[in-house]
């Protein structure tokens, strides 16, 4: 670009040396074309972090509204049952829904159902599911087979992976259960205790990509199984079952996102995290 613009200079030059051209000449047209390089430069357009929207099925914002999702199957949410209206609070990315009650017994502060909306993917054998929360508890949900308790549920609505459905949730220690299948999906040996935070916001993203699972935290890559099934077809996708705390950015994708997508959608987010949250 540079080279273009200083060319007439150069003929000029060229052309002082046969015809004694004026000093201050050149010194002016030098002035004039290193002015106008530098003005293309600062048009050039500027590389900037831009998260993935290619696939892009279903996007829940959260910004003062839980219905608020876009993308190419317009999803609403069929009931919500979160023991009382749904509240917001300053998010990751604008604002976030806040879901939990403080009241609710056995397990105190810990959401019934959740969002459940008639969202889909219509694209099974690769696709990515990725999400911003805070979980202000991490036990208090359903009971594992161990006697462990679960919480933060996120699944194909109630297709589980006994019945090869996709879903994710996370332990009182928390550690990870994802994928498909009881035998085929992610569990603490592959992502221990420690992974889900309490009290920080993190995001979290799951890809499969035809029997790859692929499991990312704030964007980098920390677990990868082969093998895994894809799932039957979605019924829905259910958001939080036993969760307390905040949830925002919610994105389902009808591909795998590779490793410097996820990367560059965590980066996309706004730079400022919310503090934990003291009380409700």
């Amino acid at each position: 670009m540079k080279l273009l613009v200083l060319l007439p200079l150069l003929i000029v030059l060229v052309s002082c040396s046969f015809n004694r051209c004026s000093f201050h000449l050149i010194v002016k047209l030098l002035i004039k074309r290193l002015a106008l390089a530098s003005a293309l430069v600062c048009l050039s357009p500027v590389a900037t972090t831009v998260a993935a929207e290619k696939g892009l099925v279903n996007h829940w914002k959260f910004d003062g509204n839980y219905k608020d999702a876009v993308g190419q199957k317009h999803a609403l949410p069929v009931h919500t049952d979160v023991k009382g209206p749904p509240s917001w609070e300053a998010g990751r990315i604008g604002q976030a829904v806040t879901l939990g009650d403080s009241v609710l017994l056995p397990y105190p502060k810990i959401s019934g159902p959740g969002l459940q909306t008639n969202a889909e993917c219509p694209n099974t054998a690769t696709f990515t599911v990725s999400w911003w929360w805070r979980p202000d508890v991490l036990g208090g949900g359903g009971a594992g087979r161990n006697g462990a308790r679960w919480s933060g549920r996120m699944g194909t609505h109630h297709d589980d992976v006994r019945w090869n459905g996709w879903y994710f949730h996370s332990s009182e220690t928390g550690a990870v259960y994802c994928g498909v299948t009881t035998a085929k999906r992610f569990t603490p040996k592959d992502i221990p205790a420690g992974t889900v935070i309490k009290g920080v916001w993190q995001m979290l993203t799951f890809t499969l990509d035809h029997g790859t699972g692929r499991f990312y935290k704030n964007g980098a890559l920390i677990a990868t199984k082969t093998g895994m099934p894809a799932p039957i077809r979605w019924r829905g996708f259910h958001m939080t079952h036993w969760f307390n705390g905040g949830l925002d950015d919610v994105r389902l994708y009808n591909r795998a996102l590779s490793n410097a997508e996820v990367a560059t959608l965590y980066r996309s987010a706004s730079k400022k995290v919310s503090p934990p949250r003291v009380g409700r």
